[in-house]
């Protein structure tokens, strides 16, 4: 059997696909799985811009929760702290989304959904690049069963981030 030799591209490789699948989490009786749903799409290919495309979104984080424990869990809160990179000039800033809804009672290995937090993705497109548009960096949700606050973040440097963002500008259509 020959032997993987790991090379820094390789170790970048196995660190990207590792990310990848921290988008869903158990804690507490609870597994929960983030994604990002567009909720709003306004995007505008520039005029006489060979290949430039102005971005508008609405977006929120949609959770599907399965309550993987043998106890019915009530109604209860979602809370959510969305983390934005902005590129309103050639440097970008960290804006600060919150929302909370409530998610709806789950017996045993029932599945349930709910959407927290709109925020805007902004920016241009200068053929395929994404350099200059606005993308979700970090994200926290938290939700309460049995009186303890369980806590799911896209990843360890959630609260760095954190600390560096500011409270978003504007906020979103829906939310005004």
């Amino acid at each position: 059997m020959k032997a993987i030799r790991v090379t820094p591209v390789v170790s970048v490789l196995m660190v990207l696909l590792a990310g990848a699948s921290l988008q869903a989490a158990e804690k507490g009786g609870l597994l929960v799985d983030v994604s990002k749903k567009t909720v709003g799409k306004n995007d505008k290919i520039t005029p006489n811009g060979v290949g430039n495309m102005t971005v508008d979104r609405d977006q929120t984080l949609k959770l599907d929760v399965k309550n993987t424990s043998n106890k019915e869990l009530p109604d209860t809160p979602v809370e959510s702290i969305i983390l934005v990179q902005r590129w309103a000039s050639e440097t970008a800033n960290i804006e600060r989304y919150t929302g909370s809804a409530k998610l709806d009672a789950l017996k045993p290995a029932q599945v349930g959904s709910v959407q927290v937090g709109e925020f805007h993705i902004g920016g241009h497109m200068h053929g395929s690049s994404e350099m200059h548009v606005d993308h979700v960096v970090a994200w926290k949700v938290t939700l309460v069963r049995d009186g303890q606050k369980l806590e799911f973040t896209s990843g360890s440097n959630f609260d760095t981030l954190d600390r560096h963002a500011k409270p978003a500008s504007a906020p979103v259509a829906g939310n005004r």
